[in-house]
């Protein structure tokens, strides 16, 4: 990354691994997860570090990951876009 405009330019998304397949998903999209699935997502374990928080035997993150993640694991505020 050179300058700003190639950050404007950059794809984000996050890299899943459910049960050992891999996937892509969008930043802001809905992810949700079985309660016996193993998934890590950028390499963090999710599943089952996070399998207390399932809710009918699901785990449904609705709000952008890394905010979901900052806050689930105490590390703190990610700013917000307006």
């Amino acid at each position: 990354m050179n300058n700003f405009f190639d950050l404007l330019g950059t794809d984000y998304h996050l890299d899943i691994e459910c049960n050992g397949v891999l996937s892509r998903a969008g930043l802001h999209d809905v992810l949700q997860f079985s309660s016996t699935d193993t998934v890590f997502i950028d390499g963090m374990e999710i599943l089952p570090k996070y399998w207390h928080l399932c809710k009918n035997y699901k785990l449904i993150i609705d709000e952008p990951f890394y905010c979901w993640y900052h806050r689930i694991s105490g590390q703190g505020w990610l700013l917000r876009p307006s």
